[in-house]
């Protein structure tokens, strides 16, 4: 098979990182006979990431792109002359499949129309799934109806569970479905690091002193790290002999920064310590991490953490409820409750749950049936697949 993966993120954050693993993945694939990439140029990161790739594997291509989804972002024009190109491109490499990495069903469109203007199969990587809006104006039901078209577009959606899965088969019933779940590091679960150990190595104290981390991208509208300062401003008592680390960076910096400097109970205990290239250290040193995120795929700091055996706290969305126990989950907007979770996490037994995660997020599985799904023909759109229902049923065991 000669397969694609398209790109055109400007961000190397969590969807890009699974992006790589996937590569690896298919690399190793014998049923692959080429592997084309495209990427952004402007994407530093990622672009060296896949040259290093190509130069350890012959049967990997890559192709710089010229622009990224963020520099097409409402020119409409220029984004029209990039799917024209880009499909000239996907004609010339006569691939079979073309996999286009989504963080959202409007992102990565112009992989996705020249997919379909070059008459390649189409396969939307984990895009998160949106729910139709509420009470909402005009603007807001027409991007939705948008949406709704573009959601029919791909010939194949890749997902993270069964509740992104049964949501895109609502909105894309035609579509073949299947379910990929990421794997971390087995470093993160056979770490012999103690947490007192990556306290000193951090400068953090160990004198009794709670320890809780956010670790993630910057971004309230998403990751909500202005709800975590709420949530601290509203109960300082309960935050008094804490320490909360915000590791990360992203668009929300600078306004993250002011909203600390401005409150006394806020700089008395947050820290933000900014983006790091190793996070185990902190994981490690943390009595319980935190996610009051808006909607996730399945945050990989998540995973992270439970095969670290440290609780993590986390807004039930995006079907999380399906990953964790209700005692490390809590109502979006319940804040309250929140900051309960919080301070009694450290008491759950997190041995069964790191049993579980280490069978289901191994390297070994994801491997498997990453190569299975992507290089298996694609059925008929609107099609049973029996194959898809008995992946689907063994996870759910």
């Amino acid at each position: 098979m000669k397969l694609g993966i398209y790109c055109d993120s400007g961000i190397n954050g969590g969807h890009e990182e699974m992006l790589k693993r996937l590569m690896l993945a298919l690399v190793a694939s014998t049923g692959i006979e080429t592997l084309s990439i495209l990427v952004p140029t402007a994407n530093e990161p990622l672009f060296r990431y896949v040259s290093e790739l190509s130069l350890k594997h012959k049967k990997v291509k890559v192709i710089g792109l010229t622009y990224t989804a963020e520099s097409l972002r409402g020119n409409m024009i220029e984004l029209v002359r990039m799917v024209r190109s880009t499909a000239a491109i996907l004609r010339s490499l006569e691939l079979e499949k073309l996999l286009i990495a989504q963080g959202t069903i409007a992102s990565g469109l112009a992989g996705l129309f020249a997919a379909r203007q070059a008459r390649v199969t189409a396969v939307s990587y984990l895009p998160l799934v949106d729910d139709a809006p509420e009470n909402a104006g005009a603007a807001e039901k027409i991007k939705w109806l948008i949406k709704r078209v573009l959601y029919r577009m791909p010939d194949e959606f890749v997902t993270l569970n069964e509740h992104l899965r049964g949501k895109l088969r609502a909105l894309a019933p035609r579509a073949r479905t299947t379910i990929l779940e990421n794997y971390v590091d087995d470093r993160f679960s056979r770490s012999t690091l103690t947490r007192s150990q990556a306290r000193a190595s951090l400068g953090l104290p160990d004198d009794g002193t709670t320890i809780i981390a956010h670790i993630g991208r910057l971004n309230f509208q998403q990751k909500r790290q202005d709800f975590l300062m709420q949530a601290i401003e509203s109960h300082k008592e309960a935050f008094a002999r804490t320490l909360v680390l915000i590791v990360g960076e992203g668009p929300d910096a600078e306004r993250l920064e002011a909203i600390v400097e401005k409150s006394p109970a806020l700089a008395a205990c947050v820290r933000i310590v900014g983006p790091q290239k190793d996070v185990l250290p902190y994981i490690v040193a943390s009595d319980t991490l935190v996610l009051p995120s808006a909607y996730e795929g399945v945050p990989l700091v998540m995973i992270e953490a439970v095969l670290a055996e440290r609780p993590v706290v986390v807004s039930r969305v995006s079907g999380l409820e399906s990953y964790l126990p209700d005692a490390l989950l809590f109502p979006v907007d319940d804040s309250a409750s929140f900051v309960k979770r919080v301070f009694s996490a450290s008491t759950y037994s997190m041995a069964a749950l790191t049993r579980d995660f280490r069978r289901r997020f191994s390297r070994e599985v994801f491997d498997a049936q990453a190569q299975s799904i992507l290089t298996s023909a694609s059925s008929s759109r609107g099609a049973a697949n029996p194959a898809t229902r008995e992946h689907s049923d063994m996870l759910a065991k």
